[in-house]
């Protein structure tokens, strides 16, 4: 939920809380005014009453009845309550407040019941509550508009920033420029967030070139490295030296892939491959088959491809490094005349190949360096890390499944 919805809908709720509750409490004061009002006007017509049968006056007002009776009545206490009384015209009941009280007039005792209709508290809730509820929406609608309008304004300054440092690179050549605001707390937000960029900015620069220094000086003596010995080798030797020169033929040919796969891995998790594009996967797919074809074709594999159209946006040398790889982890743990598959439709491509479980557990499937039991020495154990690292940086979500017999990798989009 956004912020300012959010806000809005705390406005709205707290909004309907508070008038419902001061509704009520309106609608009891109300109700206990106009009650005590009406108790007020019926004792002054019971007292008005009284006076008429003081001075010797006929009383034969409406609603009213007087009872004269011995000094019991005098016991009795005054009452004020309602009652209903049935009204033939109208064929219905109506409600009445009433009063009653007794009096000692001229040594006679009298007791005196006043009353007078009104409209019943149904009518009276009803017509409150409609006005209420008509004013308290108003108002509600009105204040949630105008909090979201003013809310608005003063967040509109950390949107618009949030934005451009999601739109952030450290890799582009321009800072981070962030709008200018009158409120403290964004102010210390913008400049705590403007260092956090300059720093990461300068790191970023320097581990980008000690990767390019690295690349170089590494990779660099290691060719000069191959070159002799590939020199050496041409020479005539002794047997012994000749296993010798082979094993230090293979370390540098490893510690030169091991290199190049760190340098890469290190590139991807600074997401430094900006040549993105529209890629027909099942064409990459089958040009880096095409590749390793003889590889299949030596070990006599027999290879399922079901592969639909589908395009990706994607660096099209990080494509061709993730089908290799995952090609090459087929070759590498599938038996000679084994059978392997690899499946492409619009969400999700399927890598399966039969073969032994991991020797290892499968969470570190993924680690560097993770290399199973008996596993062919000339491997860096890197292939599958930078497989998940390119999963990661366009947003795929790569899982391994081992079932009746078969290794599952799939990369779902």
């Amino acid at each position: 939920m956004r912020l300012l919805s959010k806000i809005s809908y705390y406005h709205f709720g707290l909004s309907v809380v508070v008038l419902g509750v001061t509704g009520f409490i309106m609608f009891l004061s109300l109700r206990a005014e106009i009650s005590k009002e009406i108790e007020e006007q019926l004792e002054l017509q019971a007292a008005m009453v009284a006076e008429e049968l003081q001075i010797g006056k006929n009383v034969s007002f409406p609603l009213v009845q007087i009872t004269k009776g011995n000094s019991n009545l005098m016991k009795l206490p005054k009452v004020f309550t309602d009652t209903l009384i049935y009204d033939k015209l109208q064929n219905a009941h109506e409600g009445y407040y009433y009063f009653k009280e007794s009096k000692l007039i001229n040594g006679n005792y009298y007791r005196i019941r006043v009353m007078t209709t009104y409209i019943g508290w149904g009518s009276y809730s009803r017509t409150i509550s409609y006005i209420f509820l008509g004013i308290a929406a108003l108002l509600t609608l009105l204040g949630t508009l105008i909090n979201y309008l003013i809310s608005r304004g003063i967040w509109r300054p950390l949107l618009v920033n949030l934005r451009r440092m999601k739109d952030y690179s450290v890799s582009s050549d321009d800072g981070l420029q962030l709008i200018s605001t009158d409120v403290k707390e964004f102010k210390e937000m913008n400049a705590v967030m403007v260092d956090l960029a300059e720093r990461g900015k300068k790191e970023y620069m320097a581990l980008k070139q000690f990767t390019e220094n690295a690349s170089h000086e590494i990779q660099t003596p290691l060719s000069i490295l191959k070159t002799r010995l590939e020199s050496i080798s041409q020479l005539p030797l002794e047997p012994n030296v000749v296993h010798l020169l082979g094993d230090a033929k293979t370390a540098v040919t490893r510690l030169s892939k091991v290199s190049t796969g760190l340098l890469l891995l290190a590139k991807l998790e600074n997401d430094t491959f900006v040549d993105k594009k529209w890629l027909a996967l099942d064409e990459v797919v089958r040009r880096n088959l095409e590749l390793q074809e003889d590889l299949f074709e030596y070990k006599q594999l027999n290879i399922t491809l079901n592969l639909s159209p589908k395009q990706v946006f994607a660096s099209t040398s990080l494509m061709d490094i993730l089908i290799s790889n995952l090609l090459a982890n087929m070759l590498n743990n599938t038996n000679d005349g084994a059978n392997v598959a690899i499946t492409l439709d619009h969400e999700k491509i399927v890598f399966s190949n039969t073969g032994i479980p991991l020797s290892f557990p499968e969470s570190k499937l993924f680690t560097r360096f993770t290399k199973g039991a008996g596993a062919n020495t000339h491997r860096n154990g890197l292939g599958l890390s930078i497989v998940k690292q390119i999963c990661s940086n366009n947003n795929w979500k790569i899982s391994y499944n081992y079932k009746d017999e078969l290794h599952i990798f799939e990369i779902e989009f």
